[in-house]
């Protein structure tokens, strides 16, 4: 099932394969607006570089075809930002979020990381969140441990991972 939520700011739903040729086009105009160097420095190499439309649509095919892609809307629905959750198995999920430079530094990363957990914890599988965050990256390590992820011991690598596990809710 397709994750979708709100929060008081924030419209999320998951892209699906099958968006209408309106909803790609308008994603696919956005995405080169959002993945600029700023916003991708501490991301893996395929994010960067996103500079025209054609080569929007090679990152999010390879997007769709990796992860489970959400996108993240302000409540005028423009597309801020966006989250994604690999799935290894059926009980980890490894997520990752960005938003627009424009848009950092309002605790929206916050509210969108928050809701994620509770909607997960209620609709999927999965029983660990698992967080990678470049050492460089210091508010989004901060973010995760104020969640409530946990630093796992690492080597010397660039890359800290942080697990959240998930509770389930009984509904």
């Amino acid at each position: 099932m397709a994750i979708s939520f709100e929060t008081q700011r924030l419209k999320v739903e998951e892209v699906a394969g099958e968006l209408t040729v309106p909803e790609r086009s308008a994603l696919l105009d956005r995405v080169p607006d959002i993945l600029i160097p700023s916003v991708v420095e501490n991301l893996p190499p395929y994010f960067h570089g996103i500079v025209s439309r054609e080569l929007a649509e090679i990152w999010l095919d390879r997007m769709l075809s990796e992860s489970r892609l959400l996108q993240v809307k302000s409540n005028d629905n423009q597309l801020i930002g966006f989250l994604f959750a690999y799935v290894e198995d059926e009980s980890e999920a490894h997520i990752g979020y960005l938003f627009a430079e424009e848009f950092w530094g309002k605790g929206l990363a916050s509210e969108l990381l928050k809701s994620f957990i509770t909607e997960v914890a209620k609709t999927e599988s999965w029983s660990t969140l698992i967080g990678g965050v470049d050492r460089s990256n210091i508010a989004s390590a901060h973010l995760l441990k104020k969640l409530g992820f946990v630093e796992q011991a690492s080597d010397e690598s660039p890359v800290v991972f942080y697990e959240y596990k998930l509770s389930r809710f009984n509904s």
